[in-house]
């Protein structure tokens, strides 16, 4: 049986060799090199779709093996750079070489930074987030508009309280306790449409930086963060043109050399058309809704020599909405209301290079924000309007002292002029005309940076800043009565005063501190006090654009706060995975309140209906991101709390009685997942997954009866939250591959924004009847909006 057994193992292994034999096998080689410059790639790993067989490229970039005769998709791949993909059918020996594009050198793939470098791993900025415009284009957009802060809003820490909301809250913070620049110039209102889109032009913008802790000790006057955006620099060799045609807003972008690596222009401008839409599909309480907008921005740059630059940049925007009965004045209901609103700024910058070790910049800056509220109608005419005025001038000196330390100090002046508010002047209407006093105020700043490397391992970064703020006149100071709280019953006595009429001031220290465990793996750790001298006063969750802004004054004290943070940092596969783990505390004093019903928009004595608070807000953030290759994006996630605290010396100046509340912006759990592939040149997908905890508002804890109407009794704020909210967006980029390698380049962008048909409730309301009180949820976006745009490039 043994003689029989090896017989037959002996036969089949023969036949088995000889039907292997008789499939014929071929030579697949070819070298793999890197694209922009020739340069042989090890390493590389060559696969087949279809087949588990793969080999890997040597050290002069060859690679070979034999297959049989079939069809294959051969896929060729190395870090950091795109893959190749080729269909072939093997039927000889057959050379494929490849060459990678290098992902790296292509920035525009870099969609959002906070570690993004090695370099960045072993500088202290902390808290810094790093975004490009052509990362944030690949993000599917709302009505394929793109959006700057709703990309914003996918990073971890950065929340607004709903769809349509006015601003940005960061890390628990007010939208107001932010500072917006674009150019150097301030933006009051950075949304547009009463927050369903952003103000800024996308195409005109070269990057953003949001500082959410460690800021430098160049910036101040808010408590909570900084959002510095940067317009492109025009090309000095030639002409450019882009732009897109969409649903809401079209949009072009010039770039106009005048002398060739001299002196180039400029100049973006986005518009919007939306008053149809409300014609042909609005209903019919909606049919008399208009709202359009439009943005200009232009940038003028001369490089004289090449020590010198100089920058003249422009900004203006203006918004139009109206709406049927929104709008109330002292029990006078308007018909129909009409807001205008809309800045105009001016920046003029010269940057002197004198060598290698230093430089200057000089920065002169002017902001007007402009708003009217108007109701039309003929007998109760209603006209309010109101602005600020910024000028500003900062001066700036870098200085290098030596590889390991370098410095940078200078000078800031800020001038606000407030008109509050101003009513009805030359109208003719049974509404009285009223005109608040203007308010006017300085802040004068000395700032320094110091980053001193102290060995390979610890490198350390102190700021510090002292402001002076002077409130001027002329303005009334008004005193009330000792030992009760203000009110119109407890004021004593109001004159005019003029020269300073109050001033504060104080040091603002700033550290951070990276102490790098590996040249990819780092600790840091960074504290910052910050002074806020301007605020806006509304009692909505989301101020309205054209909310009050109040200045200190001897009655509303500066807001102050102090921000901790921790946080780990790390790359891995050469740059291209990077994570981050921060935790942070603030504590903020002097936080506005308001008393029960306040009355706000026209108060000549605004401090009655303000309260004196502390906030605090805390959490931990973490970010996960793949940076390079055919597939990006990146998931994080915010564990959040923000809290409020009103204990007055009175009962009627305590909220809560006192004790800490949730605030408008405490959301504990917030998700971002954000995916975007590109399979080749022609097509790219994105995807974002977003949820959030639902935030707070105040529900009523029982019932009393008026008049035979049951009316809601409200004991406590903030006590309930409105459900959870969670949507998904999709978008699909394709390129016309007719036109890929030709000076005119164009593209269709298909959007869906709430894929799913999410109805998210945006806030919760009462009305009150003989039947009792009925609860209602009002949603802004409550079924999947599809979008179709076009976007052309001239290059």
């Amino acid at each position: 049986m043994r003689t029989n057994g090896g017989i037959i193992f002996w036969l089949l292994l023969f036949l088995g060799n000889g039907l292997y034999a008789q499939r014929t096998t071929y030579l697949l080689r070819g070298n793999v090199k890197d694209a922009s410059t020739g340069k042989v790639l090890a390493g590389a790993a060559i696969a087949l779709d279809s087949r588990k067989t793969g080999v890997v490229s040597d050290s002069l970039g060859n690679y070979s093996l034999r297959l049989p005769e079939d069809e294959y998709v051969v896929r060729i791949t190395h870090v950091g750079y795109k893959p190749f993909r080729l269909y072939v059918k093997f039927n000889k020996n057959t050379v494929i070489d490849a060459v990678l594009e290098d992902v790296t050198r292509q920035l525009e793939e870099v969609i959002v930074s906070s570690v993004a470098t090695r370099k960045d791993i072993l500088s202290p900025s902390l808290g810094v987030s790093l975004l490009s415009m052509k990362g944030i284009k690949k993000i599917p957009a709302m009505m394929g508009e793109v959006d700057v802060l709703r990309s914003l809003q996918t990073l971890p820490g950065v929340s607004s309280v709903g769809e349509g909301a006015n601003g940005l809250n960061i890390r628990g913070g007010a939208v107001d306790q932010n500072l917006v620049f674009i150019d150097n110039t301030p933006i009051f209102n950075p949304t547009h449409l009463f927050g369903l889109f952003s103000i800024f032009a996308s195409d005109g913008i070269r990057e953003l930086e949001l500082y959410k802790g460690g800021i430098p000790a160049r910036f101040g006057g808010r408590t909570a963060s900084v959002l510095d955006i940067k317009m492109l620099d025009p090309n000095l060799e030639k002409f450019k043109m882009s732009g897109g045609v969409g649903p809401i807003s079209n949009r072009v972008l010039l770039e106009i050399p005048i002398i060739k690596n001299k002196l180039s222009v400029l100049s973006t401008a986005r518009i919007s058309f939306n008053d149809f839409w409300f014609k042909l599909f609005a209903p019919d309480n909606l049919k008399n809704t208009r709202a359009n907008f439009y943005d200009v921005a232009n940038k003028v740059y001369y490089k004289p020599n090449a020590k010198n630059t100089i920058s003249l940049s422009s900004y203006f925007s203006q918004d139009f909405y109206r709406v049927d009965s929104l709008f109330s004045l002292e029990n006078v209901i308007a018909k129909q209301t009409d807001f205008r609103y809309g800045h105009t700024n001016l920046s003029l910058k010269w940057n002197r290079y004198i060598s290698e070790k230093a430089s200057f910049e000089v920065v002169g800056a002017y902001s007007n924000y402009k708003t009217v509220t108007e109701s039309p109608d003929s007998i109760n005419r209603i006209e309010l309007r109101n602005n600020i005025q910024y000028q500003n001038l900062r001066i700036t000196y870098d200085y290098a002292l030596g590889e390991k330390h370098k410095t940078n100090f200078g000078f800031n002046a800020v001038r606000y002029d407030l008109n509050p508010g101003i009513l009805n002047k030359d109208i003719v209407s049974k509404i009285s005309s009223l005109e608040l006093a203007k308010e006017q105020s300085m802040e004068l700043s000395l700032f320094v940076d110091d980053e001193f490397k102290v060995n390979n391992k610890l490198t350390l970064q102190f700021g510090l800043r002292y402001t002076q703020f002077l409130n001027l006149g002329p303005s009334q100071v008004r005193k009330y009565q000792e030992g009760e709280p203000r009110s119109s019953v407890t004021l004593l006595s109001s004159e005019q005063k003029d020269g300073i009429v109050k001033s504060y001031g104080g040091f603002e220290p700033r550290l951070t501190a990276v102490y790098v465990l590996n040249t990819v793996t780092s600790l840091k750790f960074g504290y910052n006090r910050m002074q806020q001298f301007l605020q806006i006063i509304s009692n909505n969750t989301t101020p309205l654009p054209t909310s009050r802004w109040k200045i200190a004054d001897e009655n509303i004290l500066p807001q102050t706060s102090d921000f901790l943070s921790l946080g780990y940092f790390k790359t891995w596969n050469d740059n291209v995975w990077e994570a981050s783990l921060e935790s942070y505390f603030r504590d903020t004093r002097n936080v506005i309140d308001y008393v029960s019903g306040a009355n706000l928009q026209l108060n000549q004595t605004l401090e009655t209906q303000l309260l004196s608070g502390r906030g605090r807000s805390y959490g931990t953030e973490l970010m996960i991101s793949k940076k390079k290759g055919e597939l990006t994006g990146w998931f994080s996630y915010t564990y959040a709390r923000s809290f409020q605290q009103t204990n007055g010396q009175y009962p009627e100046q305590r909220i809560n009685g006192g004790n800490w509340y949730a605030s408008n912006y405490d959301k504990p759990h917030t998700v971002n997942i954000v995916l975007n592939a590109q399979p080749d040149k022609h097509n790219s997908f994105s995807f974002i997954f977003a949820y959030n905890t639902g935030r707070p508002f105040s529900s009523p804890t029982g019932t009393y009866t008026l008049d035979g109407q049951q009316l809601p009794l409200y004991l406590q704020r903030n006590n309930d939250r409105i459900p959870d909210y969670h949507r998904l967006d999709f978008s699909w980029t394709i390129t016309n591959p007719s036109m890929k390698e030709k000076r005119w380049e164009g593209s269709w962008i298909f959007t869906v924004y709430n894929v799913y048909g999410r109805s998210n409730p945006y806030s919760v309301f009462f009305t009150n009847g003989k039947e009792g009180t009925k609860v209602y949820q009002l949603s802004v976006f409550a079924s999947p909006l599809v979008s179709l745009a076009y976007n052309f490039k001239f290059k």
